[in-house]
């Protein structure tokens, strides 16, 4: 075992979101993962609005009760596998703040979703996926595609249209 890796994976904080890091975790093997969801964020230019910030009041905000409850049961199915699990806002579009972000944050996988749209509830929130595209072969990160099925994804937004279909013995912490 080489270490746990540390995944990034682009979400909306919808419940549709959390298929990108199934099918990594059920495509990944047994390797241990830390995974790091992680959304866009745009601060804007007001002073008020950048002095007032923190990431955890603006976390707290866009994740919604199922997007914590789904994440909950990821951490409970793949518990073998996952050690960690918590959500990132990246609070510029710059590619420089992007990569030091990365390294900083030692990521050794980041999952790029192949024909998916996100669907944000928040207007300053933006698709990190599309910035981290523009990425793909600088450093020493992983680029991982992920297909998230042929499913219907507008009508897969609900707890029990991802999780309770497969044959999952999952418990409530």
């Amino acid at each position: 075992m080489a270490g746990i890796q540390r995944v990034l994976i682009p979400t909306d904080f919808t419940v549709k979101s959390l298929r990108i890091a199934l099918a990594y975790l059920e495509d990944n093997g047994e390797q241990p993962v830390e995974l790091v969801f992680v959304c866009g964020y745009n601060l804007g230019d007001s002073i008020t609005s950048l002095l007032g910030f923190t990431k955890d009041d603006q976390l707290n905000r866009l994740q919604g009760e199922d997007f914590v409850k789904g994440c909950q049961m990821i951490k409970s199915r793949f518990e073998h596998k996952v050690v960690e699990l918590y959500s990132d806002l990246f609070i510029s579009k710059n590619p420089r703040y992007l990569r030091n972000c990365i390294k900083g944050g030692k990521v050794t996988h980041v999952v790029l979703p192949e024909n998916f749209m996100f669907r944000f509830s928040n207007k300053q929130c933006f698709d990190v996926a599309k910035l981290l595209k523009t990425m793909k072969g600088e450093g020493r990160v992983t680029m991982v595609g992920i297909g998230v099925g042929s499913v219907d994804l507008e009508s897969a937004d609900t707890m029990d249209g991802i999780f309770f279909r497969k044959d999952w013995r999952i418990s409530y912490e």
